[in-house]
């Protein structure tokens, strides 16, 4: 072989060698989605949700929760780091849009109108439940609260839920439930605390909170069949969406998720739904 041909052969090996060296950067690329750069994942939330998310103590500059720590693990992942844009909850999704954000995380319902838009993966179902202290056995079902109080948060759905109770206590002659309403979420538990109310309808989120700030004081002896799905939100997108479900699904495969639940005190089926959308 001459020595012109020795070179053109070792020209053309280590042209197929970077060739090689390429694809495989390649390949690694695209385990993640393309606005994952630099490290960082930008995610916009409401941080008002606990124990979704939510600032442990006034004056905090780190989001804690339950969906953090999800966030956290889907970036971790990818080989990035989560970092947490905090605004108004009505100015999230168009913060997609102006690209301040990739994904969207914050107790977010799952809607046929915001899918319109924006897709969006769901992957936690929450539901209304009945909440009592952990020392009444007699209670289990809502229709045990006749003749009872029951403390509601003014202004909120479960107004009506206690109406519709007492429609179907009314028609099998029980007693009404005594519907007493207080203007936040706390004042309701306080009175299950104190023994003035029998109990109070709530969401499941909600009441896994309460149960972390009074441990062992509080119990949910019914769940209602009415559920939200909450899920994330990105750009239109294929490609991105399959990658976040991927991830999710990692998530609930290797029982991270599970731990997760635990570790919050949210039911442990709560993230046993579909990632897809219909």
């Amino acid at each position: 072989m001459t020595r012109t041909s020795k070179m053109t052969s070792s020209l053309m090996a280590g042209a197929a060698f970077v060739a090689m060296l390429a694809a495989g950067s390649a390949e690694a690329a695209s385990d993640k989605p393309d606005f994952v750069s630099g490290g960082v994942l930008k995610v916009c939330t409401g941080g008002e949700f606990p124990p979704m998310e939510y600032y442990e103590n006034p004056g905090d500059k780190d989001l804690i929760g339950f969906e953090i720590d999800v966030i956290d693990a889907i970036a971790k992942g990818w080989g990035a780091k989560a970092e947490y844009v905090v605004g108004d909850f009505k100015g999230l999704l168009p913060s997609l849009d102006s690209k301040r954000c990739d994904l969207v995380a914050s107790g977010i319902m799952i809607t046929p109108a915001r899918l319109e838009k924006y897709d969006g993966v769901p992957y936690f179902s929450s539901h209304v439940v009945l909440v009592t202290a952990a020392s009444d056995k007699d209670t289990k079902v809502p229709a045990d609260v006749s003749g009872k109080v029951m403390a509601i948060e003014a202004g909120t759905t479960y107004e009506q839920t206690v109406a519709d109770l007492n429609k179907e206590l009314e028609a099998a002659g029980k007693p009404p439930v005594q519907a007493q309403t207080y203007p936040s979420a706390s004042g309701v538990i306080e009175q299950i605390l104190v023994g003035r109310a029998t109990a109070t309808i709530t969401q499941d989120t909600t009441a896994a909170y309460r149960m972390l700030q009074v441990p062992g004081r509080l119990a949910i002896p019914y769940t209602y069949d009415q559920n939200e799905k909450y899920g994330i939100y990105m750009r239109k997108s294929d490609a991105d969406r399959a990658f976040v479900k991927q991830a999710l699904e990692a998530l609930q495969a290797s029982g991270e998720m599970k731990a997760m639940l635990e570790k919050w005190k949210l039911p442990a089926t709560a993230t046993d739904v579909s990632h897809d959308v219909k």
